[in-house]
């Protein structure tokens, strides 16, 4: 509604001018002189004694109207004082921009302002978070004359972020595979003393928060060479199922796609062993989940902690929330980078002991994406080495690696320069089965695992 207010301020603020025009011309003052009569009631000023309803109306509106713009005035000049006092001699302060309510925990010592979308420039660094990705790069691109000095954060939903291009100072943080990382991280498969073994996971949603729990999934739910984990994708965007229509699952494990409509939904809820819904559903629909599933994990996106979620009991049912705003957007994730200091890590040891490679700042996107995925199945993998053997660790990271090749579009071919990718046609000739590989490549894939490893000792 405010924003709608917003939108239509001008509008509203001559409504009183046009009735009072009116009802000084309907008793007879010419145009010019009923609009001059009009525009003198928005200072309690009126220079005619004429009388009607309309000019009554006007009488009373127009007043309002200015004294709403003077407060409007006063708190914006009010708001801009704040902020200068707030940052003020402080080494270290951030301004988050966004059209939400979006609180940022930040640490001792760092001052935080909230200036909605007025861009301030005495802040040290800035993170821009509005509620889509248009609007974020929207704002960027207006103001990106005067950030080109500072930090700038950008919270992204929708673009992938191997996709984005390296811009300098500008550090993307991709909000749904963060919720989608920590979320498995929370579920953690590899800590369950059973291997998974027709394991059923239901994700259920339209949203691409799906798209990147399915991602993030495929990628760290990788416990054992012989387990059988069956991905249920319950969702209506055909866009989620073209996504993976061709990604080789290179295991016994299973992406099914089902349409929300269709007949046999309710018979693979009831045997499901994880069900995971990202978007906002009807209460009726969620209650009538968790009662079909009884005791199985029904994990629920709610970002905000007065959504309705929040007030369901979970005495009988085993419903837990994920994806709240106060875990995800905080200035540790943020700006500190917390949630990929291990990929960093595992990039600065490339480019230290192998001279490999760039520092994080110049790699792409889809360059640190790779360095995400390997340090994340490196604590996988370090759960779980006590039950296999090195070569059979090698394997599932094999399976890892290709599979996040697989969703970011690559195929397996031999490129025409004889080299062992092609990234314009995104091509590898290292996607295929593990035993098919030469014992140097299954060598290369040992020493990595070590080194991910290492990054959790």
């Amino acid at each position: 509604m405010k924003e709608i207010i917003k939108k239509h301020i001008f509008i509203l603020a001559i409504i009183p001018l046009l009735i009072g025009t009116i009802g000084y011309m309907r008793v007879g003052i010419m145009f010019s002189n009923a609009l001059y009569s009009s525009f003198a009631l928005y200072f309690t000023n009126p220079i005619s004694d004429a009388y009607n309803i309309y000019i009554e109306i006007a009488r009373w509106t127009a007043p309002l109207v200015t004294a709403t713009t003077i407060m409007y005035v006063i708190k914006d000049v009010w708001s801009s004082i704040n902020c200068r006092i707030s940052t003020f001699n402080r080494n270290d302060s951030v301004a988050v921009y966004s059209d939400e309510n979006c609180n940022i925990s930040v640490g001792k010592g760092t001052r935080v302002i909230y200036p909605g979308n007025k861009f301030k420039s005495y802040t040290n660094s800035c993170i821009i978070l509005f509620s889509d990705d248009k609007k974020n790069l929207k704002f960027y691109e207006e103001h990106k004359n005067k950030l080109n000095s500072k930090n700038v954060y950008i919270g992204i939903k929708d673009i992938d972020s191997s996709f984005l291009k390296i811009i300098d100072n500008v550090y993307f943080f991709d909000i749904n595979m963060a919720i989608s990382r920590m979320l498995w991280k929370k579920v953690s498969l590899w800590n369950n003393d059973k291997i998974p073994m027709n394991y059923n996971i239901i994700v259920y949603g339209d949203s691409n928060l799906s798209n990147s729990i399915i991602s993030a999934g495929l990628q760290l739910n990788l416990v054992s060479l012989n387990q059988s984990i069956n991905y249920y994708i319950i969702t209506d965007n055909d866009l989620i199922k073209i996504r993976y229509s061709e990604v080789d699952i290179m295991n016994n494990d299973k992406l099914i796609f089902c349409q929300k409509t269709e007949s046999n939904i309710w018979d693979i809820i009831s045997k499901a062993n994880l069900v995971i819904i990202t978007e906002d559903i009807k209460p009726e629909l969620l209650q009538t989940i968790v009662e079909k599933v009884k005791e199985t994990p029904v994990y629920y996106y709610s970002p905000n902690e007065t959504d309705l979620v929040s007030y369901i009991s979970s005495d009988n049912y085993n419903l837990k929330v994920f994806g709240r705003k106060k875990e995800i957007f905080t200035d540790d994730n943020i700006r500190r980078q917390k949630l990929i200091k291990k990929a960093i890590d595992l990039n600065n040891s490339y480019v230290r002991d192998y001279k490999i490679g760039d520092s994080w700042e110049k790699l792409s996107g889809f360059l640190k994406a790779s360095n995400i995925s390997a340090s994340d199945f490196g604590e996988v993998l370090s759960r779980i080495k006590s039950k296999m053997t090195e070569d059979e660790m090698a394997n599932l990271e094999h399976i890892r690696w290709c599979r996040f090749h697989f969703i970011n579009y690559y195929k397996f071919g031999i490129p025409d320069n004889n080299k062992n990718r092609d990234d314009k046609k995104k091509t590898h000739k290292s996607l295929v089965d593990y035993n098919k590989l030469s014992s140097e490549e299954q060598d290369k894939d040992k020493k990595g695992i070590r080194i991910t490893m290492g990054l959790y000792e």
